[in-house]
């Protein structure tokens, strides 16, 4: 405690030196200093937007933070956003969900590669270490921060990860780079990039192995393929082509029961994209997107003490296809329709019962517009309209939001959406039997988990010190939580999964921005949140599924002779480990980094040396993920 105190102490007077700084000697504003914008945002309404035009509160993790964080996973980038826990249910298996955090797949935050759902039906969520892609490949991510249901539909209950990698035409020529350190971390990527006057092509080749947790038996390997290419067809028309390949081969353990030994299991996922834009003039764009996703996972083992073999391999796959229309009828109004069908597909005998694939089909239809009432006021408004071929009824799902500048600098926002997850497959009809026992069963039909959220943010720019302030008030309503129900009160079997939980969630977020020079910039970001929750089984935990306060803060330093430096420091109070029962105590987490770039033959050459939680606090629980202190370092040349 007196560490972590001392360690607080120290960064709160880190923070007033440096958001001290003197006023910037100009005491006119320039036209640079108004021009200062907050990023662009490219995934809130599905139309490009300033970042203070949202219906909703966003962060970006631009490639500048991407490349201080000192991170190797893509999930820890999630640290720097106020309201997200990051956690880890084994060495491969990382969880990071927005405001509620119990279980270990993001089930409820729809997560998006390049405009591409990631979200696996067999699973029922996301798994980080199968989307074929390495935080090489990201140029940013935006993180919407709330409920938006209405541009990306079922599983948007919390909010969207939309990452997007870089393209093709930055990437030319050769990029080869290691990362090497302790806990077995070694990893490589080779990336070979090239074109021509309309067409840019570039394949990235990766390997990461791990040995996981030093108490568990969850070390894993995982080789990456992937390729993108952009091509101008003509003045009009564009086409994007992405294609990955993942196969991971992980070890499982079970250290809550004993039946289940140690064993290997792998994993292969595999995805093909294609985009074609069509520009019908400067403000009006048809877009045309399919994408096909396959996922696979053998898994077999003997359960402890008996002949008996426990195959619980799944395998998914999923292919939809989405049009999308942009335009600008007026001056003042911008709009986004569009339409969308989605097939998915879920084999697996050990969960469903059945040889035969369980299949849901599920249509779409959205629209958002941004008007600009007058000069000071923005509304933006979006609906989707969805169907499901499991559940009854078709799904609406509305959003509304009133923008307003009170100077050129400060925006206030207020809005109101709701947002439903739809059930899936293995959820609506699970069916697990094990040596003649019942294990889990199909109780009926399943009513979507819905939200319900307000919210009212602030967002200002401070020219004369280069900095910006982002708040956010919420109030959030969820409805009809799907969990596992146990047979009786003692929690015994067969467990069927049911509408038995409600929750209500309240905070405050802010993040502050300040960019005194080239060199020098800090992002600081703080989250308070308060959970109430039936909480009918314990394994549940809603209620203490977030901390109550987490902050995390990212200095990044460029220093003469191409010598970089940053510090990331990241601490939450106490909350529930992943539906266990265990409390995980308040802790803080500190990665230090420090870099060069040079010529090397000509070559721009990166070198770093990285420390991972630099006060090698950790916290024991039953999961036994005991997150030590890690060194690597990492090597990396480009040749053009």
């Amino acid at each position: 405690m007196h560490k972590q105190a001392s360690c607080l102490y120290a960064l709160t007077g880190l923070i007033a030196v440096l958001t001290g700084t003197p006023q910037l000697q100009a005491t006119e504003l320039s036209e640079d200093d108004f021009l200062q914008d907050l990023p662009v945002v490219l995934s809130a309404t599905r139309l490009v937007q300033d970042k203070r035009d949202a219906p909703v509160a966003t962060t970006v993790i631009d490639r500048e933070m991407i490349d201080a964080s000192g991170f190797t996973e893509i999930a820890d980038l999630l640290r720097y956003v106020p309201g997200f826990v990051v956690n880890y249910d084994s060495g491969h298996v990382q969880a990071a969900s927005y405001h509620m955090l119990n279980n270990n797949l993001a089930r409820r935050m729809q997560v998006l590669v390049d405009g591409r759902s990631v979200y696996i039906p067999s699973l029922l969520g996301v798994q980080w270490i199968s989307l074929g892609i390495s935080i090489e490949d990201i140029e940013r991510i935006e993180v919407i921060r709330g409920p938006n249901a209405a541009s990306y539909g079922s599983n948007s209950l919390l909010g969207v990860i939309s990452i997007i990698t870089r393209h093709a035409s930055q990437d030319k020529g050769v990029m080869a780079k290691i990362n090497a350190g302790e806990n077995n971390l070694a990893e490589g990527f080779l990336r070979l990039g090239g074109g021509s006057e309309n067409l840019d092509v570039k394949v990235t080749a990766a390997y990461r192995q791990d040995a996981g947790f030093v108490e568990r038996y969850d070390s894993y390997q995982v080789r990456k393929l992937n390729a993108r290419a952009d091509y101008q067809a003509d003045l009009n028309d564009r086409l994007t082509f992405y294609a990955t390949f993942n196969d991971a081969k992980v070890q499982e353990d079970n250290v809550f029961s004993r039946d289940i030994p140690n064993h290997p299991a792998n994993i292969l996922s595999r995805t093909f994209q294609m985009d074609w834009t069509r520009s019908l003039s400067a403000n009006e764009d048809l877009k045309f997107q399919y994408y096909r996703q396959c996922y696979g996972k053998q898994n077999r083992y003997q359960h402890a003490g008996t002949p008996l073999f426990i195959d619980q391999g799944r395998h998914s796959e999923r292919d939809d296809f989405e049009f999308q229309h942009t335009l600008s009828p007026l001056d003042n109004l911008n709009m986004v329709w569009g339409a969308g069908l989605r097939t998915d597909q879920v084999f697996s005998e050990y969960y469903l019962g059945r040889t035969p694939a369980r299949t849901n089909r599920s249509y779409r239809l959205f629209g958002s517009l941004a008007w600009n009432i007058t000069a000071s006021t923005l509304l933006n408004a979006g609906v989707m309209l969805e169907k499901y071929q499991i559940t009854t009824g078709t799904e609406l799902s509305p959003m509304l939001s009133l923008n307003h500048y009170l100077t050129n600098t400060d925006t206030i926002r207020v809005s109101a959406s709701t947002a439903i997850r739809s059930p899936g497959l293995i959820e609506e009809y699970t069916d697990v039997r094990v040596g003649g026992n019942t294990i889990a069963y199909d109780a009926g039909k399943l009513a979507p988990e819905r939200i319900l959220a307000y919210e009212v943010g602030y967002l200002g720019r401070f020219p004369h010190y280069r900095a910006s302030l982002d708040l956010k008030l919420y109030h959030e309503y969820i409805r009809n939580l799907i969990s596992l129900a146990a047979a009786d009160a003692a929690g015994n079997l067969p467990y069927h999964f049911a509408n038995q939980d409600n929750a209500e969630t309240q905070g405050l977020e802010a993040t502050f921005s300040f960019k005194p020079n080239h060199k020098l910039r800090l992002e600081f970001s703080y989250a308070h949140a308060h959970i109430q929750a039936s909480d009918v089984r314990n394994t549940t935990q809603y209620t203490n599924s977030s901390p109550n306060d987490s902050f995390s803060l990212q200095i990044i330093q460029r220093f003469i002779q191409g010598y970089q430096g940053s510090l990331n420091v990241f601490y939450h109070s106490e909350m529930k480990q992943l539906a266990t029962e265990d409390m995980r105590s308040a802790n803080t987490r500190i990665n230090l980094r420090i870099g060069k770039t040079f010529k090397l033959a000509g070559n721009k050459t990166d070198v770093s040396f990285t420390v991972q939680n630099l006060l090698n606090e950790f916290e024991t629980t039953r999961l036994k993920n005991v997150a030590r202190r890690r060194i690597y370092l990492s090597l990396k040349l480009e040749f053009r």
